[in-house]
């Protein structure tokens, strides 16, 4: 049965990023590697590609999936693979690795080889706004993958939909909190449903559920702040991906190439048509070399 990604309303790809037919890491990309992750410096990718070229600037506040963007631009990843996941209003996507030689008409964004990071979601600090850049996340929402990201474009939101949104993202936080108080707990319920011993399943829920509460007071509720409010309703973007879905950049030169990719016509796997690629991927002040010849 094929696997299919949290991030699309419609189609969504559950997506992996096995990088096979690389070359085992040496001690030179080890060393490379170890220094992605410098708190005190930004950093940039830039992808250039067939429709016209973006950078990205990665947050450092995400540290893992901008050391995972760092370190696949850098051993070339990226270069060579297909857009897919193109929906307009809404965003663009890319990362499979299996698209470098993808035949026409091919729907791209499936792999069933699982390749996961840790999500950093954030919607405190990061969110969906026009030109964010976002990991795709397995089911669970607690991983991303380690390749597919996405760019968001999106659409001018209404106040209701950030309320709505709002709601959802304390109820999420919620469930973390009874998840963690119920675990010690789940040898336990397992034997009450074996012998169907509902009645103390309830008085354990009942229990878990005012510890539950109890929590949350102390906490302070999520609300989007004036400035996220102010982004959403008069530049755009996708507050219903907030609080699923770690932000870890955003695009800041070239967003009309992402959106002139958005708006271009799909087939029916919302792939681009003609084919858009990336020619090639690099950190910035990392530039290859170019032959002067």
């Amino acid at each position: 049965m094929k696997k299919y990604i949290a991030i699309l309303p419609i189609l969504a790809v559950l997506f992996s990023t096995a990088c096979g037919g690389k070359k085992s890491a040496t001690n030179e990309m080890s060393a490379f590697d170890a220094d992605t992750i410098i708190l005190d410096q930004d950093q940039y990718v830039r992808f250039e590609t067939t429709a016209g070229n973006f950078t990205i600037k990665l947050y450092r506040e995400t540290p893992l999936h901008r050391h995972n963007m760092v370190r696949n631009a850098r051993h070339g990843i990226y270069d060579g693979q297909l857009f897919f996941g193109i929906q307009k209003g809404y965003k663009i996507q890319c990362g499979d690795v299996n698209s470098k030689n993808a035949q026409p008409g091919q729907q791209l964004g499936i792999n069933e080889k699982e390749d996961t990071i840790m999500s950093e979601i954030q919607p405190e600090l990061f969110y969906h706004k026009r030109g964010a850049v976002g990991q795709a996340s397995v089911t669970q929402f607690d991983y991303s993958t380690s390749q597919q990201f996405y760019i968001v474009t999106g659409r001018k939101a209404k106040v209701a939909q950030l309320t709505d949104q709002e709601k959802t993202i304390n109820k999420r936080y919620r469930k973390e909190v009874k998840d963690s108080l119920t675990r010690p707990y789940s040898k336990q319920i397992l034997e009450w449903q074996k012998y169907k011993e509902n009645k103390q399943i309830s008085k354990l829920n009942d229990k878990l559920n005012k510890e539950t509460d109890a929590i949350m007071a102390t906490r302070k509720p999520f609300l989007y702040s004036q400035e996220q409010v102010d982004q959403y309703l008069y530049d755009g973007g996708v507050p219903s991906l907030d609080g699923l879905y770690t932000v870890f950049g955003e695009v800041t030169e070239g967003l009309e190439v992402v959106e002139a990719i958005n708006n271009m016509h799909t087939d029916r796997n919302y792939r681009p048509d003609p084919d858009v690629r990336i020619t090639r991927a690099y950190v910035v002040g990392e530039e290859p070399e170019t032959d002067n010849q």
